[in-house]
């Protein structure tokens, strides 16, 4: 078995981090596209929204390089497995937070669980993936991710509308504890990869931010900490606009993100693994563009399944690409720091994203915010540009 593992990617232990992945998610799905109505139903305000998403994300982002050393140093699935047991009680709480500041202490907890198991599990899956399909293998399993998008915000709304907020949070639970136990059944190889470099010489000694960051991984997280921003105000403020334009039910749109990441998250990874990435992520840049113009100019359920299938496109392609840059060129024992770098960069953009979103959207309303969102577009792209040249005279990508 061991000598197949160089040419396959569907292990027993990668189908298994595919399942806890798939039910982890289903259960985020579930919560980040309802919340923000559940938010407003409890008395809180569009700016509430803002920070009571944000906590989640800050709280990830506070996380991420924490448990990037915590993997290196104590194991992968250790980590993994206290991670989920701290996402079970963190989603158990959900259903008594019944006010604005319990709400956001909440969201807050949840982050700081999801931020440690989402490097955790990232970082058993690069371990196990054959280095020359690093991307192909990383997109296989960001297909659970939008697969659980295709189907869960549906799922969740129409929990709400027939059964209420309390059976919503009830399968949020259950879900986490499925995520748990498929975790329990991989067993990870390098659960000491990061002890090894203490055994023989210890090298030079690093700070602590040092330790905790990888250099090498900054470039490809910069561009994604700005594409973050926009994901972050899309995920935050969708339901909400589209219910000034009278749709109750967004999930078709989520479904057409979700259905076209199905197909770019494959795609893209042999796309970069051949030495695409740079196409790959100019047609990203592109997708996401006429997505931003789109969602403002929708009033429709077909604008809006038109503008997820834009942006389900551009996300598609910029997830996988990007990971896979940021932990293609580093040791295996800075794996877990590299793969916690470009967490942060989604957790921090994300977070400081919807706190600025939900001012916009108090003061100029959700149409002028998504057009807004041009601007940390066309930062990500001016990222994109000195990343790709500045690696030309090097690497492929």
């Amino acid at each position: 078995m061991a000598s197949e593992e160089p040419a396959t990617i569907w292990t027993r232990d990668f189908s298994s981090l595919c399942t806890a992945n798939l039910a982890l998610f289903m259960s985020a799905h579930m919560i980040t596209p309802t919340l923000p109505v559940y938010l407003l139903h409890i008395g809180g305000s569009r700016r509430d929204v803002g920070y009571v998403m944000a906590a989640y994300t800050v709280g990830a982002m506070v996380m991420r390089p924490v448990a990037g050393a915590l993997v290196d140093r104590w194991g992968r699935k250790k980590t993994t497995v206290v991670a989920l047991l701290l996402t079970v009680i963190a989603t158990t709480l959900y259903r008594f937070a019944g006010d604005v500041p319990l709400l956001t202490a909440v969201r807050c907890f949840h982050g700081l669980a999801f931020g440690m198991v989402g490097t955790a599990i990232g970082t058993m899956v690069i371990d196990i993936l054959p280095v020359g399909r690093f991307s192909e293998g990383i997109g296989y399993f960001g297909l659970t991710s939008s697969f659980s998008m295709a189907i869960t915000p549906m799922i969740a709304f129409w929990l709400i509308h027939h059964y209420g907020f309390p059976i919503l949070f009830l399968a949020v639970v259950i879900l986490t504890m499925l995520s748990l136990s498929s975790s329990l059944l991989v067993q990870s190889r390098h659960d000491h990869a990061g002890d090894a470099p203490e055994i023989g010489l210890p090298g030079p000694p690093r700070s602590i931010l040092t330790g905790l960051m990888e250099k090498a991984a900054l470039p490809a997280s910069g561009v994604m900490f700005f594409i973050s921003v926009v994901f972050g105000a899309v995920m935050s403020f969708i339901a909400l606009y589209a219910a000034e334009q009278g749709i109750t039910n967004i999930g078709p749109f989520f479904t057409a993100l979700a259905l076209v990441m199905l197909v770019t998250r494959p795609l893209s990874g042999r796309w970069a693994d051949r030495g695409g990435a740079d196409k790959i992520l100019l047609a990203a840049h592109l997708a996401v563009f006429f997505g931003l113009v789109t969602v403002g100019l929708s009033h429709t359920m077909g604008g809006f399944i038109l503008t997820g299938a834009l942006l389900g496109t551009g996300f598609g392609f910029f997830i996988p690409t990007l990971q896979a840059l940021a932990v293609r060129y580093v040791p295996v024992n800075r794996r877990g720091a590299a793969t916690g770098t470009y967490m942060i960069s989604i957790d921090l953009g994300i977070g400081l994203g919807t706190i600025l979103w939900g001012h916009v959207a108090e003061t100029a309303g959700y149409r002028a915010m998504f057009f807004a969102n041009l601007i940390p577009l066309a930062l990500a792209g001016l990222i994109f540009y000195l990343f790709i040249h500045s690696q030309r005279p090097g690497r492929p990508e």
